[in-house]
């Protein structure tokens, strides 16, 4: 009788002591999806059902401050790490590091060069240094053999590619026999038909349309492989669009020699690396050049762009006001539609809209930071965060049991990646987890105490047989 009870007593004790620890948040899963150049109004341009099923059922945020440069490769790699472009060090689209003495550019190779993406850790790495498995269907940079790791399950990059193909490798990854806890979607679109049309452009509606048949798509099939209601859908895009007009175009050749210079990065931001000798020469030159155009030396570069502490930004970068083209001359490519510019301006920003279990539903916040979103995915992996540039609490409100932190905010700073900067790190919210951390505990003792009861009750009637069968040889003699 008593194992019996000493057995019942240490399961249930360990069962509500598991109970308890696990009030802390458990994991999610989690797909995030990128619909590259989708800008926060085209939700309102022209009927987009599914994206207002979403927004319906789950969360939306009006204002999604990105990261300047406003370019494709500097704020997907902000949205896995968490980082300011200076502190990843993926700043631009096209770059060139005089540290490595080596170029990196969307039209060629070197974009597979691990050096220029291990100045930060994408999510991806941190969520398997865990234990779990992540894929990826053409998200940038997952291609990419960094730190020595790629995803675990993850589709080279190429462009012809189905948007349905995409959404087939990922269902498949999450319903595996050893699923992925998390999932990385990404499509072109709106961001190459929006460089060639202009985001002002009427023929922008069908397009516009179409991404948001590909979003009833991506739901339809989540859908049916009973995974709507158990992934957490993260929807948002890089960046946004502009109209431009080749009435508005800056040529370098009118103000600058060609010779004393070399373009690393084009319009809007355009990178200049002066040659040796020619700094002076080739800042004055464009100092007043231009009405629409502001010159800017590496050291006076404005700290609210978080965008100078880097050996990748060049001596001198000349900044378009938006809508502004910057060339060399007329003979090369001008776009119709363009991004890159100030991230402060609203036709800059990305959207953002989430559907889950960990999601409240029909709530709208009013703003947030990209650099938020990878604190938000770590709470929600259950990972522990590499130092980044979010904040967990600006986002916290968008989760079902969001609440309030018991614990005081402690804000403390350190310097990473040479930056001058100082970078905020916050405590994750761990009151629920204390409190079934002490229940837990409560739970424990009580029981240890009523066992000790019991088995001392228990042992007394054994103690008398005991003295008895001593005592009856002696009676005997």
């Amino acid at each position: 009788m008593t194992s019996k009870f000493l057995s019942v007593s240490f399961i249930l004790a360990a069962v509500i002591s598991s109970t308890a620890f696990s009030l802390q948040p458990d994991q999610q899963k989690v797909l995030l999806v990128s619909f590259d150049g989708f800008r926060w109004d085209y939700l309102y341009k022209v009927p987009t059902p599914h994206f207002h099923y979403v927004m319906e059922y789950g969360v939306h945020v009006k204002q999604v401050t990105n990261v300047f440069i406003t370019k494709t490769y500097p704020n997907h790699y902000t949205l896995v790490t968490g980082l300011f472009a200076e502190n990843h060090g993926i700043v631009a689209n096209d770059m060139f590091d005089p540290i490595l003495n080596k170029s990196f550019s969307l039209d060629h190779m070197n974009i597979y060069d691990s050096e220029f993406w291990e100045e930060a850790t994408p999510i991806w790495i941190t969520n398997q240094r865990a234990g779990h498995t992540s894929g990826a269907a053409m998200w940038p940079g997952t291609d990419v053999k960094i730190h020595k790791s790629f995803p675990t399950h993850y589709m080279p990059y190429n462009e012809s590619v189905s948007f349905e193909d995409r959404v087939t490798k990922i269902i498949d990854w999450f319903t595996s026999k050893e699923p992925i806890n998390l999932g990385f979607l990404y499509w072109e679109e709106p961001d190459d038909m929006g460089h060639q049309l202009g985001p002002d452009s009427p023929l922008m509606g069908p397009i516009i349309s179409d991404i948001d048949n590909k979003l009833g798509y991506l739901i339809q099939m989540l859908k049916k492989a009973n995974l709507w209601n158990t992934v957490n859908l993260i929807i948002t895009s890089d960046h946004g669009m502009t109209q431009c007009s080749e009435e508005r175009i800056i040529e370098l050749d009118q103000y600058l020699d060609k010779d004393h210079y070399t373009l690393i990065d084009q319009s809007p931001v355009a990178a200049i690396l002066p040659k040796e000798g020619k700094f002076d020469e080739v800042y004055e030159a464009l100092a007043h050049a231009h009405p629409n155009l502001t010159v800017y030396k590496k050291e006076e570069i404005p700290e609210r762009w978080h965008y100078k502490y880097n050996d990748r930004i060049q001596p001198v970068i000349a900044v378009a006001d938006e809508g502004w083209h910057i060339l060399q001359n007329k003979s090369g490519d001008f776009l119709l539609g363009n991004h890159g510019y100030d991230n402060a301006l609203a036709e800059m920003h990305p959207i953002f809209l989430a559907h889950g279990p960990a999601f409240r539903k029909n709530f709208t916040k009013e703003a947030m930071n990209s650099t938020d979103l990878y604190p938000l995915l770590c709470h929600l992996l259950n990972v522990t965060a590499m130092p980044h540039n979010g904040s967990f609490r600006n986002v916290h409100d968008l989760l079902s049991l969001a609440t309030p932190s018991a614990i005081p905010h402690v804000q403390s700073t350190t310097f990473i990646f040479g930056s001058d900067i100082p970078v905020e790190y916050e405590p994750e919210e761990s009151y629920p987890y204390f409190i079934g951390v002490c229940l837990g505990s409560i739970i424990v003792i009580v029981f240890f105490v009523i066992f000790i009861k019991h088995l001392i009750h228990s042992q007394i009637p054994a103690l008398q047989d005991m003295q008895a069968e001593i005592a009856q040889p002696l009676l005997q003699a």
